[in-house]
């Protein structure tokens, strides 16, 4: 099979694997951080995430043309799965180049849908930005790697560069595992004899493409709220290194307690790579592949470090989806030493992982169905959504959690019933959207809160000098209010 046929087959059945998991039970996991980009493409493009200084929004850039509510969801969320299977696909690559990368990579990304807790799942494919920085930032090294020649054209390192600044432009901090990685990967592929030269080269370009990038990605942290008016958040700055053993122990602590099974699969894979490993056919391999495996959460661990000793991942409780990367790194390093095993196997072994792949996906997400999608939205976003509809009212204030998904919601809604309505939140994240529904005039204004939410609600009609709001009535699940002075 030839190398193109085999990358064609590879992306295929990623592709596939990622439609369904899209059209599956994913969306139960939906949640406001989770819809915000996708109100970001449908009410206000900004190059990062509302009132925040990270996150890019390239994902919401590229479902612009996706104007209905549910298409747009769908095609974000289907686009980050796939960004996300793709970044373990290429990982593979990365580190195991020399070896049968393709099978490792099918592997591991079968693995992670079958093993990982569904809610590690959602995060890392379809919410936070991990999966689709990993795979632009693995994707752009891919690209600045020598030709058959052994040269690198000046074209290639260019899409290698704007890939990776791309990268950390969605997630300023992808280079940190990558740039951990490096060193450790060359030192394995110099004690495998590979040329030296060749070695160093490789680890300079990377480390420099990998540096810019970081860079860059610093530099955004620092410009946006310039852009913006917000102030920095504090995402780049350090706990005091007095505080970092306790916030090791805490991060790994939650992230250990959410893993579930994972972790015991993992030790199941490993030691099975290696007790094949150990056998006289394959044992002059052995040493390579531990150490690749090595290399990989070497990074891993490099990466866990820094990660709980940022002030904003203390500011956050140190939720466990910060360690996304380390487990993913160790995932592949735990699978990846099943590839040399079973690549043996020859051409049977890449057809079976592909089959895998999708058919793990099926099993994970359950048989695509549109209608169980739009059963799974209605249950975690259109709780109000009757409610905010007889109302009349257009804008919805209370809790972050619940306006965005409420929002979303009724304008779903309100678009398959043929409405020409518009909605927008009063809450965490709606300084966008401000100047679109203050040209309204004063008195077209309806506010529906969430029954029990009136506190927060109140909060946020008066940063946004909406208060006093009256109540003018109640309707379900939600209260209906005027704001007296007309926004």
């Amino acid at each position: 099979m030839t190398d193109r046929r085999r990358a064609v087959l590879l992306f295929g059945a990623v592709a596939l694997a990622a439609l369904l998991v899209d059209l599956g039970r994913f969306h139960r996991l939906e949640h406001a951080d989770s819809i915000v980009p996708v109100l970001v493409a449908l009410q206000r493009w900004t190059p990062f995430y509302w009132d925040q200084e990270r996150y890019g929004m390239l994902v919401p850039l590229l479902s612009l043309p996706a104007s209905d509510p549910l298409g747009n969801l769908l095609v974000q969320r289907g686009l980050l799965v796939l960004a996300g299977l793709a970044s373990v696909v290429l990982l593979a690559r990365h580190v195991l180049a020399r070896r049968d990368w393709a099978v490792a990579g099918a592997l591991s990304a079968a693995a992670l849908l079958l093993a990982a807790p569904e809610a590690w799942r959602f995060e890392f494919l379809g919410d936070q930005p991990y999966g689709l920085s990993g795979a632009l930032a693995l994707a752009g090294l891919a690209f600045a790697e020598p030709g058959p020649a052994g040269r690198r054209p000046a074209w290639r390192l260019a899409a290698g560069g704007l890939l990776i600044l791309a990268a950390h432009w969605v997630n300023a901090a992808v280079g940190v595992a990558l740039v951990a990685l490096a060193p450790a990967r060359a030192a394995v592929d110099a004690r495998e004899g590979e040329a030296a030269a060749q070695v160093r080269a490789r680890l300079v370009v990377d480390v420099a493409l990998l540096g810019g990038g970081l860079l860059v990605g610093q530099a955004l942290l620092w410009i946006q709220p310039l852009v913006t008016g917000q102030p920095l958040r504090g995402v780049a700055s350090l706990l005091p290194a007095d505080r970092w053993p306790s916030a090791w122990a805490a991060l790994l602590g939650n992230a250990w307690r959410e893993a579930g099974a994972w972790p015991w699969f993992l030790l199941v894979a490993a030691g099975a790579g290696v007790a094949l490993l150990s056998l006289p056919s394959l044992r002059p391999a052995r040493r390579a592949e531990v150490g690749r495996a090595l290399a990989l959460v070497l990074a891993a661990v490099a990466y866990a470090l820094f990660a709980g000793s940022l002030r904003w991942v203390a500011d956050n409780a140190f939720h466990w989806r910060y360690l996304a990367p380390s487990a993913v790194l160790v995932h592949v390093a735990a699978v990846g030493l099943l590839a040399e095993p079973l690549g043996r196997l020859g051409r049977r072994a890449l057809t079976a992982a592909l089959v895998l792949l999708p058919a793990a996906a099926l099993a994970a997400s359950g048989v695509p169905s549109l209608a169980r999608v739009r059963q799974d939205l209605d249950a975690v976003a259109g709780r109000h959504t009757e409610d905010v509809l007889e109302a009349g009212c257009n804008l919805v204030a209370g809790d972050y959690w619940t306006v965005w998904p409420a929002v979303w919601h009724a304008t779903w809604v309100a678009r398959e019933r043929g409405l020409e309505r518009r909605f927008w939140g009063i809450a965490h994240r709606a300084n966008p959207t401000v100047s679109q529904w203050r040209a309204l005039p004063p008195q077209a204004l309806r506010v529906c809160v969430p029954l029990g939410e009136d506190r927060e609600a109140e909060r946020w009609l008066r940063a946004f000098h909406l208060w006093p709001a009256r109540e003018i009535g109640r309707r379900g699940t939600v209260s209906v209010r005027e704001p007296a002075a007309g926004g």
